[in-house]
């Protein structure tokens, strides 16, 4: 009965802390698949001797961009009904500002621009930052 006492807070916490895992959404598995990407390509973004893996890398972030701008933040479903649809339309603004940098990231690195690619690499990042800001749930 003891050993029972002691298990059971322990099974619990184990139970919590994985049902964490199986919450992930399909915007975030491609959110979470772009930023994978996006963390490689921070490191070579520079480097004019990596431009095909970079570019590789740019077409991944292009996709998961294109596929997460048709999905809806996890948030939506917090914002009253009457701001859904402005909701929406900001996120849909910011993913489509996201995804004309990362064309014009695509088109620095082709053109072996590097301060270019990375100053677009850089907008990027404010982008994303404020993307996160405005929604996601922490």
């Amino acid at each position: 009965m003891k050993m029972l006492k002691r298990i059971t807070p322990l099974l619990l916490v184990l139970t919590l802390g994985l049902s964490s895992y199986a919450e992930d959404t399909p915007m975030e598995k491609e959110m979470s698949a772009m930023n994978k990407a996006y963390k490689a390509l921070k490191k070579s973004v520079e480097d004019p001797a990596k431009k095909d893996e970079n570019l590789k890398l740019i077409a991944d972030i292009k996709k998961t961009t294109e596929t997460s701008s048709k999905m809806e933040p996890k948030t939506t479903a917090d914002q009253p009904a009457a701001g859904k649809a402005a909701y929406l339309e900001k996120y849909k603004a910011q993913m489509d500002a996201f995804a004309k940098e990362v064309s014009a990231l695509e088109a620095a690195v082709t053109a072996g621009n590097t301060a270019a690619a990375k100053a677009s690499f850089d907008k990027l990042n404010d982008l994303k930052k404020k993307g996160h800001e405005d929604f996601k749930k922490d």
